[in-house]
């Protein structure tokens, strides 16, 4: 169990390449607008914030964040950029404020989203019915994430090894 520790950022990169397929082959066929997709990968991102502090979960954000940019519509980095920089503050405000439940990380990864499209909107084009667009990417990213969030988190009390009680030894 504990060389797998080393490859747990290999997991998660692998898991955005999975996620980001499902993103790029099944969303297009629903009929929905492109701007109404989910970013699953930022919903990795929010999990890591909350889970996984040190370097290994810097580096399966980095992992991620590159995958990410590799079947986004706009590849590059100012998507990894953007993933990375929304790891940072989730780290940060993980220890602020109390994200180790499945609502606030939804939440958070909707508000990511949001702030992720109002930024490339931006920059990029100019800003056509912007609150729509940038809402209804973070309505879908917030709903996606709930139960996506739910099967990390059983997994991660699966695995993980239980924590010994300092009281009682």
């Amino acid at each position: 169990m504990k060389i797998l520790v080393f490859f747990s950022p290999l997991f998660f990169t692998l898991a955005a390449l999975f996620l980001s397929a499902i993103e790029a082959s099944l969303f297009p066929h629903l009929g929905l607008p492109a701007y109404l997709n989910p970013d699953l990968n930022l919903v990795l991102i929010v999990f890591l914030t909350s889970c996984y502090p040190g370097l290994r979960s810097l580096l399966a954000a980095l992992g991620i964040a590159l995958a990410a940019s590799l079947f986004s519509s706009s590849p590059g980095f100012p998507v990894a950029f953007g993933h990375v920089a929304i790891f940072l503050i989730g780290s940060r405000l993980n220890q602020t404020v109390f994200m180790n439940h499945i609502l606030p990380q939804a939440l958070f990864a909707g508000v990511s989203r949001f702030l992720l499209h109002g930024i490339a909107a931006l920059l990029i084009t100019a800003p056509d019915h912007f609150f729509f667009r940038a809402g209804g990417g973070a309505l879908t990213t917030a709903v996606f994430a709930l139960p996506l969030l739910a099967l990390l988190n059983s997994l991660r009390e699966r695995y993980l090894p239980q924590a010994t009680n300092l009281i009682s030894a």
